[in-house]
């Protein structure tokens, strides 16, 4: 089984599609991290999508049937390790327990499989060691 995060931005024709549910239906379990989503308007989702390659790659194609436009997000947030203070600041909004800190070596871990793309730990983060991943790639 494999997982991944999709962002989906998708026109508002197929804001009252139940899209969801035909990925359900094609076998993939989903986890819905973002979503904004308003009937005649364009909708944004973040979800979590775990399946096996063939059916996760059936989805994509589906959803791209539809035109709907996908992100794969393959890294959410970059951390500059040699900024990073340690100081925690981020631990504290961080809604998932993806970022925390070793109490053994009081050093900041993250853990990218439990991010949520919430976005909240970029702002909170003192020493701006934390970037978007689309940031680092403009």
């Amino acid at each position: 089984m494999s997982k991944m995060k999709l962002g989906l931005l998708f026109p508002p024709e197929h804001t009252e599609e139940p899209i969801i549910t035909k990925l359900v239906k094609q076998g993939l379990s989903l986890n819905i991290l973002k979503a904004s989503i308003s009937q005649g308007n364009k909708g944004k989702m973040i979800l979590e999508v775990t399946g096996t390659d063939d059916d996760i790659a059936k989805g994509i194609d589906y959803l791209e049937g539809q035109d709907i436009s996908i992100k794969v997000y393959t890294n959410s947030v970059i951390r500059y390790e040699e900024k990073c203070m340690h100081c925690g600041a981020c631990t504290a909004v961080c809604p998932s327990g993806a970022l925390v800190m070793n109490t053994g070596s009081w050093e900041l871990e993250f853990d990218m499989d439990k991010c949520v793309l919430c976005g909240h730990c970029i702002s909170a983060c003192p020493a701006r060691a934390i970037k978007n991943f689309e940031e680092v790639l403009r």
